[in-house]
């Protein structure tokens, strides 16, 4: 794999600031907000880039500056050895950015059940709708239809159908996010009752099939360690890039 984690690491920046209500830029951190999407450790964050050594200064800035209805950022920080820097509050988590080899013979093992359809501009309903059923997120669906709807041109949208006897349903989704010669698998949910049947497999095996079709060398994504899918992914076929603590950082 010949990775650039620098361009790697701003694809997924330039995905989140297609959910961002508000984007500053102050020195070394970027913050990224949308109090229309709750408390979302993905898209209400800061990114902190090395160098930084006036961090503290900056970070009780934004907290004395605080203007909207977001109560927490997630402070997302590089694993670095040759760059430390510490932080004296909780620590959320653990993000790990993975990598597929796309020039890999990966076999995607189909099954009449399951069936993965791009979604068009007439359709993007259907992908909103099973995207706010997979994460629990049927409150925020006006904040995703309205984001989907003026962005969907620069992402890829796929779904999954579940083939029943009474008939198919939407079950799953995802979506591809290109920049900077990268391309990144987001949005990656599966519908509660269709869980463990394998209908993340086929999506995910279709975004390689769609990242390789694009000549792309590797497909991106991102897992958070606590949530314990770092062992499905692995056998997959993917491996960690590289690692970023999360941090909880309390505005009030």
């Amino acid at each position: 794999m010949d990775l650039n984690i620098e361009f790697i690491d701003d694809n997924e920046s330039s995905f989140c600031y297609l959910w961002s209500r508000v984007y500053q830029k102050i020195d070394c951190v970027e913050l990224f907000s949308n109090d229309k999407l709750g408390d979302d450790y993905f898209f209400n964050r800061l990114n902190i880039r090395y160098p930084c050594n006036n961090v503290v200064e900056i970070l009780n800035s934004i907290k004395g500056k605080r203007t909207s209805d977001i109560n927490t950022y997630y402070i997302h920080l590089k694993c670095d050895t040759k760059n430390s820097i510490n932080l004296n509050m909780p620590k959320f988590g653990t993000m790990k950015i993975l990598g597929f080899d796309v020039d890999n013979n990966y076999v995607l093992n189909t099954t009449k059940k399951i069936e993965i359809d791009q979604v068009y501009n007439h359709d993007l309903e259907k992908w909103i709708d099973i995207f706010c059923m997979s994460f629990d997120s049927l409150g925020i669906k006006d904040e995703v239809t309205s984001i989907i709807s003026k962005h969907y041109r620069k992402l890829t949208l796929l779904v999954a159908h579940f083939n029943l006897d009474h008939g198919t349903y939407p079950v799953g989704c995802c979506l591809l996010f290109e920049k900077n010669n990268n391309i990144g698998l987001y949005c990656l949910g599966t519908a509660r009752d269709f869980r463990n049947k394998g209908v993340a497999r086929q999506l995910i095996g279709n975004a390689i099939k769609i990242a390789k079709d694009n000549d792309y060398n590797t497909l991106v994504m991102q897992t958070l360690t606590e949530d314990k899918y770092d062992e499905f992914y692995k056998k997959l076929g993917f491996r960690t890039i590289y690692e970023k603590k999360l941090y909880t950082f309390n505005l009030i």
